[in-house]
C-alpha cells in the first residue's frame, strides 16, 4: 500500500512540475528567430538593472533592416527590449541590442516583431507608390516635350555634320555625349538632353553670327572663309605662338613687340591651344593681321597671301 501511495504522489509531482513550467514566460532565447530584423542574435550575458533582471542580446550583421524597423516601429520594439547599445559599457560601436525581460510573456516579443514587419511592409508600399507616381509624372512630362526634344536632338546632329568646323573641341565633346545618351523610353530623349542640344546649337549659331557680322562690316577681311583652310589654321596658330613669345610683358610696355593691349589676353589663350578650330582661327586671323609685320615673310604670305601681305 505504501508503495502505491508513493507512486501516486510521484506522478502528481511530475504533472504539477510540467504545469508550472508551461506557465513560465517564454524567454527570448526560445522565441527570437535566428534572423529577426535581418540580424543574427546571440546571448551575451545576464545583468541586473534598476528595472530588474535582464538577458542582454547582441544583434550581429548588417543593421539596415533593424535601423528602418526601429525608425518606423520604435515604441513597439522598445517595449520588447530592443534598442541600440554597445557590447561593453563606454567602449565599442553602437549596434542593435535586446534587453530581454524574463518576466514578460513570449507573446510580447512575437507581437513586437510582427508589428515591425508590418510597419516595414507599409513603408515599402508607400515608397513604391511614390516612386511609381514620380515615374508617371516624369513620363507625362517627357511625352509633353517629346516632339521638341526629338527636334532639338536632330538639329544638333545635323549641325555637327554640316558645320563641324564651327564647333570647339569642348562643345563637340559635350554634343557627342548628348547624342550618345540613351532615350528615356522608346525613342524619346530625356528633357535634359533635348534642352542641352538646343542650347549648344544656339551658342554655336551665335558665335557664327558674330563672326559674319564683323565680316559684313569689312568684306575684304572674311576671316571666317579664310580660316576654313587647314593650312591657314596651322599657320595662324604658329603666328599666335610667335607673337605671344615676344609678349612676355603682356602688353604692359609699349615696345612694338608682341601683342598690343587689345589682343594680348586672347592671343595668349589662342597660342596655348593644342590646335585651332575654324572659329578660333578666324579670331586669331583678325588679331594677327594687326601685328603681321612682326612675322617672317614666308609665314605672313602663307597666312594672308598677297592681298594682305
Amino acid at each position: 500500500m505504501l508503495t502505491l501511495i508513493l507512486l501516486i504522489l510521484a506522478a502528481g509531482g511530475i504533472v504539477l512540475t510540467a504545469y508550472a513550467a508551461a506557465q513560465q514566460p517564454q524567454h527570448v532565447e526560445a522565441a527570437l528567430p535566428g534572423a529577426a530584423l535581418g540580424l543574427t542574435w546571440r546571448r551575451a550575458r545576464e545583468v541586473s538593472t534598476r528595472n530588474g533582471p535582464r538577458v542582454f542580446w547582441l544583434g550581429d550583421g548588417d543593421p539596415t533592416v533593424f535601423s528602418r524597423a526601429y525608425r518606423v516601429a520604435r515604441e513597439e520594439l522598445r517595449i520588447a527590449g530592443f534598442s541600440w547599445g554597445t557590447a561593453q559599457p563606454n567602449n565599442g560601436m553602437l549596434q542593435p541590442v535586446c534587453w530581454e525581460d524574463p518576466t514578460l510573456p513570449g507573446i510580447t516579443l512575437t507581437t513586437a516583431l510582427a508589428d515591425a514587419e508590418e510597419a516595414l511592409a507599409a513603408e515599402d508600399a508607400r515608397l513604391a507608390d511614390e516612386a511609381a507616381a514620380a515615374k508617371r509624372d516624369a513620363d507625362r512630362l517627357a511625352g509633353f516635350y517629346a516632339t521638341d526634344s526629338r527636334a532639338h536632338i536632330e538639329a544638333l546632329r545635323t549641325h555637327l555634320t554640316k558645320l563641324d568646323w564651327a564647333w570647339s573641341k569642348g562643345k563637340a565633346e559635350l554634343a557627342a555625349a548628348v547624342l550618345a545618351e540613351p532615350p528615356q523610353y522608346d525613342d524619346v530623349p530625356t528633357i535634359k538632353a533635348g534642352e542641352t542640344a538646343r542650347r549648344l546649337v544656339r551658342e554655336v549659331d551665335a558665335a557664327i553670327a558674330r563672326v559674319r557680322e564683323r565680316i559684313a562690316k569689312d568684306p575684304s577681311r572674311d576671316w571666317l572663309t579664310l580660316a576654313q583652310d587647314p593650312d591657314v589654321r596651322e599657320a595662324v596658330h604658329e603666328a599666335t605662338q610667335i607673337l605671344s613669345g615676344r609678349d612676355s610683358d603682356l602688353a604692359t610696355v609699349r615696345n612694338d613687340s608682341g601683342w598690343g593691349k587689345s589682343h594680348s589676353h586672347a592671343g595668349h589663350v589662342l597660342a596655348a591651344e593644342k590646335c585651332l578650330s575654324v572659329i578660333m582661327a578666324s579670331q586669331a586671323l583678325a588679331a594677327v593681321h594687326r601685328h603681321r609685320r612682326q612675322l617672317p615673310d614666308a609665314l605672313r604670305m602663307r597666312i594672308f597671301g598677297a592681298a594682305h601681305f
